[in-house]
């Protein structure tokens, strides 16, 4: 009874720290990216910039409309007064009361094209917020796919780090044995010994830099720390074989279609010509066109026919009145003002005119160091390999030879830290390899995945 209470209350609290974290079984990258996309709060940021736009383009639209308001005023003067309603002096110790109501309404007919220019410019702006969304996407997919690769060749590290920690404490434990019976030195012994600490530092500092890989991605994930998944690794012989040929002129012809830093220098020119045009409409003629109705009430007016005081309503319909303007402003001199603006203006759009020009001559720099360190990677994993290979096969031998006394300790341990490093150097090169072949994908266009 007791041992099953005991199982009761075990399962329990191992169901209790389990619900506390969120787990996944596995994370394809795929999936990450996708998961990054949807949380991500500087995303979000850059939408919000989106819908600012938006809103600032609605308005300059509604500004081709005219305006509209209305206004009505009650005052109370005691004493002495001149009423306006009535047109006579008030004198005496009464209360005069005015009351008025007036609707207006004013349009700027021409003013150079300014507004239509500005709806144009507005536009091209809400272009350029939304390829500023796109630019941040395209960031935080690159910070995904880094993370993620990272993650899983420090996860492989550690791996690796726990096997060589366990083939040095079985050699550790073979010399014991051989040390007790006299065929070891002390020396022998102490250099195993060594050998067993340093790759348990190892183990120690390949789990720390997985973990914190790991703790980088859910962030951009924008998942809890506690969360518990596992990385798919990518088939590093599909990887291979998908960028055996990358020739610069396909991967740069594409750059220029996809990356939005382009499609953005490109915007930003066409905002800097349509600022000219705005500055420009300074120049011209202003023609406004305003009209207002109104009606007033006076408690002092008298009927002109009956002399008696006029009422409320008969007085306002009676004291209405419309009114029209028709406006012309012709800008002679302003002290250079507007020249100086288009001079600004024009200047503003060689800046963007170069600046797209540098965009370009920096993306085709990127793409040629792209295209060469993939190269290199696909180079320095094939040596890897090699060097790994060799260095096993040198450590099986003086083993050997250790193990009947051919070979002393430090022959044996130096050939066991050169196979080690040896492991390490293979696995960051063939996940260097990997995440270059991606970086083509993200200046291509093309969906990361494995």
């Amino acid at each position: 009874m007791i041992r099953k209470l005991s199982s009761c209350i075990f399962l329990l609290l191992f169901f209790l720290a389990v619900g506390g974290s969120k787990s996944y079984a596995q994370i394809s990258l795929e999936r990450a990216i996708e998961t990054m996309l949807e949380r991500n709060l500087q995303i979000r940021q850059a939408q919000f910039g989106v819908r600012l736009t938006e809103q600032t383009l609605y308005q300059s639209k509604s500004e081709l409309y005219p305006n509209l308001s209305f206004g009505a005023s009650n005052s109370y003067n005691y004493g002495l007064t001149f009423d306006q309603t009535s047109g006579q002096l008030i004198r005496g110790n009464d209360w005069t009361s005015n009351a008025g109501a007036q609707l207006s309404s004013s349009v700027a007919v021409f003013q150079g094209f300014q507004k239509i220019n500005q709806i144009k410019a507005n536009k091209i702006q809400l272009s350029i917020d939304i390829t500023e969304v796109d630019k941040v996407k395209n960031d935080l997919v690159l910070s995904v796919v880094t993370n993620y690769l990272e993650a899983i060749t420090n996860g492989e590290l550690f791996e690796a780090a726990q096997q060589q920690a366990e083939l040095s404490k079985e050699q550790l434990r073979q010399d014991s044995i051989q040390f007790a019976v006299g065929n070891k030195t002390v020396a022998d012994l102490a250099q195993a010994e060594n050998q067993v600490a340093t790759d348990e530092l190892n183990i120690m500092t390949s789990e720390n830099a997985y973990q914190l890989s790991m703790l980088n991605l859910k962030q951009l994930m924008e998942m809890s720390p506690d969360t518990v998944f596992t990385l798919i690794k990518p088939n590093i012989a599909d990887v291979m074989a998908e960028y055996a040929v990358t020739s610069f002129d396909d991967v740069f012809s594409q750059a220029l279609i996809t990356q939005p830093g382009i499609e953005q220098a490109g915007y930003n020119k066409q905002l800097a010509l349509r600022n000219i045009d705005i500055a420009k409409g300074a120049y011209f003629p202003t023609i406004n066109v305003s009209a207002g109705y109104g009606t007033n009430y006076s408690s002092q007016a008298l009927n002109p026919l009956t002399q008696a005081k006029w009422a409320f309503f008969d007085q306002f319909n009676e004291n209405k009145s419309f009114r029209g303007t028709i406006s012309l402003e012709v800008p002679i001199f302003n002290n250079n003002r507007t020249k100086v603006a288009v001079s600004k203006a024009k200047i503003n759009y060689l800046q963007a005119e170069n600046d797209a020009a540098i965009t370009r001559r920096n993306l085709e720099k990127t793409i040629a160091q792209a295209i060469l360190d993939l190269r290199s990677a696909n180079k320095q994993y094939f040596a890897s390999q090699i060097a790994f290979n060799t260095s096993k096969v040198a450590y099986e031998t003086i083993k050997e030879r250790y193990d009947v006394g051919m070979a002393n300790s430090i022959e044996m341990f130096t050939a066991q830290t050169n196979m080690n490093k040896a492991e390490f150097d293979m696995i960051r090169r063939k996940y260097e390899m990997v995440f270059r072949g991606k970086v083509i994908d993200y200046y291509i266009g093309k969906p990361i995945t494995f």
